[in-house]
């Protein structure tokens, strides 16, 4: 059985479109899906000075260590986040800050993963699609070269999704 998480920056469109992605794939074989929604989580905002706070106090934060075990334990990823001015969440940016400074390897979760990346957006999210694929292609994610945008303008492509999902479904 293969471990999908599936993960949305915020909880308004991003986690409907990271539900309609679990209800689509989650009746697939062998795929056990789970949703992260990373307002759920308390992370502090990551800067070297608190990271050599609490190194000194031997102990990350709690939440950092769940979500680190999830990102870790999954054999794919799906990230659903929307464009902010041009780019990457800065919900999304700050915890993967926190994960690759609170592990031994630096990259463990992400490196080899299978990844799609989604966007529910005000713009195109077309940007954020290019710049966060960039980011995970660093940190050794295979990332899809598809993608699933859904805009307030044009909605969601329900044969694109479809597609897409079905793909990267075969890549796992």
């Amino acid at each position: 059985m293969k471990n999908l998480l599936i993960i949305s920056s915020t909880p308004f469109s991003n986690l409907d479109l990271s539900e309609e992605i679990k209800s689509y794939i989650q009746d697939k074989k062998n795929i056990n899906c789970e949703i992260l929604n990373l307002e759920t989580y308390d992370l502090p905002l990551f800067t070297p000075s608190l990271e050599i706070m609490i190194k000194e106090k031997g102990a990350y934060p709690e939440e950092i260590e769940v979500i680190k075990k999830h990102l870790i334990s999954s054999d794919a990823i799906i990230w659903c986040g929307p464009e902010y001015n041009g780019g990457v969440s800065p919900i999304i940016t700050n915890m993967i800050a926190w994960v690759s400074r609170t592990s031994e390897n630096w990259k463990e979760g992400f490196d080899g993963k299978h990844t799609l990346i989604c966007s529910s957006s005000g713009g195109n999210g077309k940007s954020f699609v290019k710049g966060f694929s960039i980011q995970l292609s660093y940190l050794g994610a295979q990332v899809m070269n598809e993608s699933i945008i859904k805009t307030k303008k044009n909605g969601l492509n329900s044969e694109q999704f479809n597609q897409t999902l079905d793909k990267f479904c075969l890549s796992l």
